[in-house]
């Protein structure tokens, strides 16, 4: 699949929107990126390319990426060579650096809190977003730069935050994100042998290390009047080394007060960091690789990787595996392939790791919320003693507790704090407890409430974890591996003594996330919803309230599923609808599954010689192109009988001159929205639809006719309930007429003369034959021939979706029939393996007159590339391989050995008369 690639003379508004197709190129364009550097767009356009005066520069370009999605680059230098205009562009995300950051300073924050306080000091107001998923807190200070720069760049002469936080700049368009990582690592594994041509690599083992002396700090409970020795411990190795290959080295971290600790940390800078592995690069050449048979599995693998993928690398001559990620990648983005990759495990170009890991150790979370900070400044007043008590020491001369009461006698005390050697607690029932909150010596907390702001630990672990708050109308549950919101309810206190003490924490469930199982296995998650309540993904308003977006209704169930969809929306893929479909109440049924559509269909600029004036010559146009791709000839009336009605069949007919929501063409194109001429919603339209001829001519808006009709345009109603390819074969010219009236036209006024003229044209040219398209040309099979899916739109008889079939399917009921040459010329192309997955056995020969026959689905192929054939020549036997539902000759025409557009596909019909 060719992808296209568009200009823009400005960023639209909608991303998602096409802009002026540019496909004159003179060489294959290219999309160079590298982690945390280039993002950057080439391609050497034609000198007589039909845009070649609009491409200039500042102006925008999308193109299809490798990770799948469209991103806008801007044209930065647009250059005349020999042979064309060179166009070199960065991506959209770099116009983030004409902006300015005069000071942004976060003292301690996360990566989302650091780009927010990049944004937040931006001089320019610019659709950007500022986005992370760095967890870690760092200090990080931008002066005086550009934000691009202090991200990724030399920040004024700082660390830049890439840098700080040992993080990755991924640019999605107007989406700036600083990840921990770009890409996955999905455990790939690959060989790549020895004396690999495609492949040059570069291995630097003169900074391995494999043994480490290590150096970490002075112990916790030293004794710092005396000269301090921090702990060491010498020697960490990994496993293997020998004293022939062994390198030592010594490593530092303060941090480190334990040798425990420190063997630790040693071990992270092997598994981890990798010292022990040499630094290693593979440029990969993709498109050699692709063409050597014996790598194809190589290719496969490396293919399918994405920027900053993980792969698991086997290197033959040093007898080792080691772990690299693509870091930089050129891709064809017409083709969707890559033309190279870099694969390679010396990241310091990008980013100063070791920096980074010793200052996120250094950070710490300093920031406090306010309802924190009350609650601290609450607990400060009682321990201060600002809001009352009564401090007693038991016994007075040399106490073993300290009592902290509300009423100076400790038998009359009620709430009663108690710290001695073994621990710390608080009774609300006196002073023999018992003692609700509890933090004892051995480390372990009591209590049945905790306000804290951070907790810092590995694992916490319980049956429940709730929030509560007195007045609300629902909580949130973390239980049992389920986080679930049900009704509130309140929780005083809770006696885990009692088997059904959960009942006095849960309340009435409404709905939650909840892992999934099957066949005795974890297999997934999901999001529940119970029956009476409503689910919903809702817009906030800013201002607490908010809309639905998405939405389960109450009287959804199990056995009947409901959902609503609010606003606008973009669905991108096939959509497979199994049910019934409708649109403003009106049912809307297959519409034209199985059609033909656009292509040539039909028509070959004869004329038979009844037919002299012009006027009669559109008609006969349009009657001809609809008799071919399949029409009853009462339905083909049906269509002239509308395009009298419209513009008398003028394919340049303007209703108001090019004026905003006013028709154009035969059949007369029209924006409602009132926002575009007709000629220009038809022409986006033909884009849309992939139809390259001029627009201005009968030919182009038949084949726009063809795919508008079953994509949207044509809506069955009660009146006419009939889809497209039943209209196709309707065979009274009445309902034909009107069925086209109100299913594809609807108007406000009935048009009751549309039928009386359809009868009229279907009077003149009914016992009309229509002339052959010459060409010397015959059938590649012998009769009697039948059609069974013609050139053009089509519903796919493999994976139902709609698609462009660039041949015509023959059958004459014999399985093996003989494929012949459809006319004199040379083979160039058969049984190549190559096209195996298309076509099947496939066989192309090359005509005199420029075109090329091609003959798929063959069950043998009895040619060879360069032989020349004679018309009528037996080539081969029909057959059903590849992707086939049945026995049959897919036959087509190509004006190119490699059609670059299904423009240069051509219906056999203007060829040979079946």
């Amino acid at each position: 699949m060719i992808r296209k690639i568009y200009l823009y003379d400005k960023m639209p508004e909608k991303l998602e929107e096409n802009g002026i197709p540019i496909i004159d190129w003179k060489d294959l364009p290219e999309i160079t990126r590298s982690l945390n550097n280039y993002f950057s767009f080439y391609g050497n356009y034609l000198l007589n390319g039909n845009n070649v005066k609009k491409i200039k520069k500042e102006k925008y370009i999308k193109a299809f990426t490798e990770n799948r999605t469209y991103q806008y680059f801007r044209i930065k230098s647009v250059k005349k060579n020999l042979s064309g205009i060179s166009i070199t562009a960065l991506h959209i995300g770099y116009e983030a650096n004409r902006n300015f950051i005069q000071n942004a300073y976060v003292a301690t924050g996360n990566g989302k809190q650091i780009m927010n306080a990049l944004k937040s000091n931006l001089v320019l107001d610019q659709p950007f977003l500022y986005e992370s998923d760095v967890a870690s807190y760092h200090q990080f200070t931008a002066k005086q730069v550009n934000p691009i720069d202090a991200i990724i760049g030399s920040n004024n002469g700082n660390q830049n935050l890439a840098s700080v936080c040992d993080a990755e700049l991924d640019m999605d368009n107007y989406t700036l994100t600083l990840k921990e990582r770009i890409g996955e690592d999905n455990g790939f594994r690959i060989d790549f042998g020895k004396n690999l041509a495609s492949i040059e690599e570069t291995v630097d083992d003169s900074a391995i290390v494999n043994r480490l002396f290590l150096v970490g700090g002075v112990p916790e409970d030293t004794d710092y009047n005396v000269e301090q020795t921090p702990v060491t411990f010498g020697y960490l190795s990994v496993s293997g080394i020998t004293e022939e290959n062994v390198q030592i080295a010594k490593r530092e971290n303060s941090e480190c007060k334990t040798v425990e600790e420190l063997k630790k940390w040693g071990q992270s800078l092997f598994d981890n960091d990798r010292i022990h592995e040499p630094k290693v690069t593979h440029e990969v050449d993709m498109v050699v690789l692709e063409n050597t048979l014996e790598y194809q599995n190589t290719y496969q693998k490396i293919a399918s990787l994405r920027l900053g993928d993980t792969a698991y690398i086997s290197l033959k001559n040093l007898d080792i595996q080691v772990q690299e990620r693509m870091i930089e990648y050129t891709w064809y983005p017409t083709l969707s392939k890559y033309k190279s990759v870099v694969l390679g495990n010396d990241l310091e170009m990008y980013t100063s790791s070791i920096e980074t890991q010793v200052n996120s150790v250094k950070k710490k979370l300093e920031t406090r919320s306010e309802e924190l900070i009350n609650a601290v400044n609450n607990a400060t007043q009682w321990i201060t003693g600002n809001k009352g008590g009564y401090v007693l020491l038991d016994p007075k001369d040399a106490p073993r507790r300290i009592l902290i009461m509300d009423k100076p006698n400790a038998a009359d005390a009620k709430k009663v704090w108690q710290w001695n050697v073994d621990g710390l607690g608080y009774s609300s029932t006196g002073i023999n407890g018992p003692y609700g909150l509890a933090m004892t010596r051995d480390g372990s907390i009591v209590a049945d409430f905790v306000t804290a702001g951070i907790l810092s630990g590995i694992l916490v672990q319980g049956n429940v974890i709730k929030s509560i708050g007195d007045g609300s109308y629902y909580q949130s549950v973390m239980s049992n591996g389920k986080f679930m919101i049900e009704q509130y309810k309140k929780t005083d206190s809770v006696d885990y003594s009692k088997p059904n003490w959960e009942d006095s924490v849960h309340g009435a469930e409404i709905g939650g996330f909840v892992g999934t199982y099957g066949d005795g296995k974890a297999n997934g998650s999901a999001i529940l919803n119970f029956p009476g309540y409503i689910f919903s993904i809702n817009q906030s308003n800013n201002n607490g309230g908010s809309v639905p977006v998405f939405q389960i209704p109450a009287d959804s169930t199990k056995d009947k599923p409901k959902y609503n969809l609010f606003g606008d929306g973009t669905l991108q893929g096939d959509i497979n609808i199994k049910g019934n479909f409708y649109v403003n109440g009106v049912k809307i049924d297959t519409n034209g599954g199985g059609n033909t559509g656009g292509g040539d269909t039909g028509w070959n600029g004869q004329y038979p010689p009844e037919v002299t004036s012009d006027r009669d010559k559109r008609y006969w146009q349009i009657w001809a192109m609809a008799i071919g791709a399949g029409f009853s000839k009462q339905a083909a009336a049906a269509l002239l009988g509308n395009a009298q009605g419209e513009s008398d069949a003028n394919p340049t007919a303007d209703e108001s001159n090019g004026a905003p929501g006013f028709g154009y063409g035969v059949w007369q194109w029209t924006d409602s929205s009132g926002a575009n001429s007709g000629r220009v919603y038809m022409i986006n339209l033909m884009t849309r639809a992939g139809v390259t001829d001029d627009p201005d001519t009968i030919t182009a808006q038949f084949k726009l006719l063809m795919w508008h009709a079953p994509n949207g345009q044509w809506i069955a109603t009660s009146s006419y309930p009939y889809s497209w390819t039943q209209f196709m074969t309707l065979t009274d010219i009445n309902t034909a007429a009107q069925a086209f009236v109100s299913n594809f036209e609807r108007p406000l006024n009935s048009h009751p003369e549309r039928s009386t003229w359809a009868q009229e044209w279907y009077d003149k040219f009914v016992n009309l034959g229509i002339p052959s398209g010459g060409g010397g040309y015959i059938a590649p099979i012998s009769s009697p021939i039948t059609v069974t899916s013609e050139f053009g739109w089509r519903t796919s008889p493999i994976t139902g979706a709609q698609e462009f079939h660039n041949g015509i399917d023959l059958v004459n009921g014999n399985p093996n029939t003989p494929i012949l040459a459809s006319g004199d010329g040379q083979v160039v192309s058969a049984a190549d393996p190559g096209y195996f997955d298309w076509y099947g056995n496939w066989t192309v020969i090359k005509h005199a007159d420029g075109m090329y026959t091609g003959y798929a689905h063959q069950s043998r192929v009895d040619v060879a590339v360069g032989q020349n054939v004679k018309q009528g020549q037996q080539i081969g036997l029909m057959g059903t391989t590849g992707p086939s539902t049945g026995e049959h000759c897919h036959f087509q025409f190509m004006d190119e050995f490699y059609p670059s557009s299904s423009a240069h596909f051509h219906n056999a019909r203007d060829y040979i008369k079946f």
